[in-house]
């Protein structure tokens, strides 16, 4: 195992830093050890840190295993720039592109391997992954790997089956959310020789709680944001909301964008880079949104509708306030909210013959006989196909997330943004070839001239830029691409935004065809039992935090800065909340609105009682919504 001066060396070294933080050292201490571990850390608490860190001070690789596409781009760009040498297989990538990330992961040019749950049972992976010198298994959102978890994923189950091939190295698994039941199934799942979890404390001093039943949900966000100030971030449902809720807060004048997979990646790259840089105010986005993004000074996480689970919440609530600074989690309802949730958990799960006229449909679709098309991959646009079929989109939705996490199909929301290039033949035999075809010279020249590396690995090019150092037309450079490709001097994968669905299975017969009973009924118990577990904690009357956090079995005393503790406070001893009015006065005449959705003063439904009964004492004076000391 490396010193504790080594670990520091290479913490200083790659990230920066001179101290862990949460319990990054006693994972990282756990794994080194050659521990099964299962650690558990609130979200941006460093939990890639606890892999990364290893794969560095151990010889040989480390394999990830992630569910989440854009962590895993994210992350690779991330460490490349550290120097480390890393690669990434996901769904949507060329067949090429994944051999040649497996054969350098098999000859040792690679320390970090991310991989996706669908990939790691592959015929393909399993070949070069049996030879490899693994130092490493790490699984993040490891709770996906148990049906007690709010995100069950079967394709999480397949891991174990990894162990089989290396059956010394240790594994890691890694979570922000998970209950003692979780941490217990996660254990078991994965065949831990002995159990062994390390929590880090949940309990997040500058992070208030705070849930307003509110039938005006825009005031109430109008006045956050004026109050409270900072970046913030809101999260809907559905990806029309996005765009309506950030026009109807920009109409207000506050600088709002929307996120969701439904718009294109240029515009989603702006609008996030807008956000990060602090150039508007507030992104408003479907619940993708965030996973993997670091920033640090979130003042606060709107629910503008229910989350599904108390573990989802708390996982999004968490991206506020990384930078220590006083940060809210804020969750807005009323009772359409949770009769729209029931209502939406019931929609999520159609009939499992309705589900199976999808899987039949999409194979006729596609026009792939029973018994082939596995591994085949198709552009998918929902609306063409539910129009063709005469479907509900929504029904078609929820129907292939069900198929998917059966392990029949597997979606791929977006491709990739850019193209790709690998000039696969040595530099003679290139030169040879454009002696013959003299026509590809310039092509060649101009992608070897300005993209360096791309004669040994894939490499992003950018089309338009090339047509113009080429004097061409960008139509004509993807021709050449794809000419070139035929005469295996390169292999080319061109840009697509376009949603991809791929078979994971030969195309099973209507007599073959199986939905597991557990599955999927299970899951959708679960998910009732969870809605239903939000649906309590937003109507309870005792503390936010300590609620959230007894509810992953940590014990915990009132937070007194969640909005229930601040009303009791107020409720027992209400004079004090009349002075800190009148001290605000004092300063200056302040709007009603000021004092009435102020977080620092508690809900409205203590403060305007208060404003009322100074008024009727006559200390203050209110004209035209203008309160002031009375003269």
């Amino acid at each position: 195992m490396a010193s504790e001066e080594k670990i520091k060396e290479v913490l200083k070294k790659y990230w920066g830093y001179d101290s862990f933080i949460y319990n990054q050292e006693a994972i990282i201490s756990s794994v080194l050890s050659n521990k099964d571990t299962v650690g558990i850390m609130p979200t941006s608490a460093g939990k890639s840190l606890c892999y990364q860190l290893p794969a560095l001070l151990s010889p040989g690789i480390t394999i990830v295993v992630s569910p989440l596409i854009a962590l895993m781009i994210d992350q690779e760009k991330t460490l490349k720039d550290k120097g480390i040498r890393v690669r990434a297989i996901y769904s949507g990538l060329s067949n090429q592109e994944i051999e040649l990330a497996l054969n350098n992961c098999l000859y040792g040019k690679v320390k970090i391997l991310y991989i996706s749950p669908e990939r790691v049972s592959s015929k393909l992976f399993i070949s070069y992954f049996e030879k490899m010198k693994v130092n490493l298994i790490a699984v993040d959102e490891a709770h996906c790997i148990s049906k007690w978890g709010y995100d069950f994923r079967p394709a999480f189950l397949n891991i174990a089956n990894l162990r089989q091939y290396h059956q010394n190295v240790p594994v890691l698994a890694l979570t922000a959310t998970a209950t003692n039941i979780v941490i217990d199934d996660i254990q078991e799942k994965l065949l831990f020789k002995q159990k062994n979890s390390i929590r880090s404390n949940f309990k997040r001093p500058n992070l208030s709680y705070t849930v307003f039943r509110e039938e005006d949900k825009i005031s109430r966000i109008k006045t956050i944001v004026e109050n409270v100030g900072g970046s913030g971030l809101i999260y809907v449902r559905s990806r029309r909301k996005t765009i309506e809720l950030s026009q109807t807060l920009n109409a207000l004048g506050i600088k709002a964008a929307a996120y969701n997979a439904g718009l294109s990646m240029p515009i989603r790259n702006y609008h996030q880079k807008q956000w990060q840089d602090d150039e508007i105010d507030l992104m408003v986005a479907t619940t993708a949104f965030g996973m993997g993004i670091d920033k640090q000074n979130v003042s606060y996480v709107i629910h503008y509708d229910l989350p599904e689970s108390i573990e989802a919440y708390a996982q999004e609530v968490g991206r506020a306030g990384r930078n220590g600074a006083r940060a809210y989690g804020i969750l807005l309802y009323n009772q359409n909210d949770i009769v729209q949730l029931r209502r939406s958990i019931e929609s999520s799960f159609p009939e499992k013959k309705f589900i199976q006229n999808i899987y039949n449909a999409l194979g006729n679709y596609y026009k792939i006989a029973s018994g082939t098309g596995n591994d085949n991959r198709y552009d998918f646009d929902i609306i063409s196909f539910s129009q063709s079929y005469n479907f509900d989109p929504y029904l078609v939705f929820n129907s292939m997330r069900i198929l998917e996490s059966s392990g029949l199909i597997e979606m791929v929301e977006n491709r990739h943004p850019f193209s790709k290039v690998f000039i696969n033949i040595d530099i003679e035999p290139l030169h040879q070839f454009t002696l013959e075809y003299p026509q590809y010279f310039p092509i060649i020249e101009a992608l070897r001239r300005n993209y360096p590396g791309i004669m040994t690995d894939f490499t992003i090019i950018d089309e338009i830029k090339i047509a113009k150092i080429c004097y061409d037309t960008e139509a004509n450079i993807y021709n050449s691409l794809k000419k070139l490709e035929k005469y295996n001097v390169l292999y080319y994968d061109p840009k697509s935004t376009q949603p991809q669905v791929i078979f994971t299975k030969n195309r099973l017969s209507n007599d073959n065809f199986e939905l597991s009973q557990e599955h999927y009924y299970q899951i959708k118990e679960t998910n009732k039992k969870k809605a239903e577990e939000l649906i309590t904690y937003i109507q309870s009357n005792e503390c936010r935090e300590a609620y959230v956090l007894r509810y992953f079995d940590i014990e915990s005393s009132k937070c007194n800065k969640c909005d229930f503790c601040i009303g009791e406070r107020h409720r027992n001893k209400i004079e004090p909340l009349y002075q800190q009015i009148l001290d605000e006065l004092e300063i200056s005449p302040r709007p009603i609105t000021y004092f009435a959705n102020n977080l620092k003063f508690g809900s409205k439904e203590i403060v305007i009682p208060a404003i009322r009964r100074l008024m009727d004492q006559e200390l203050i004076d209110m004209k035209e919504n203008i309160i002031s000391i009375k003269k």
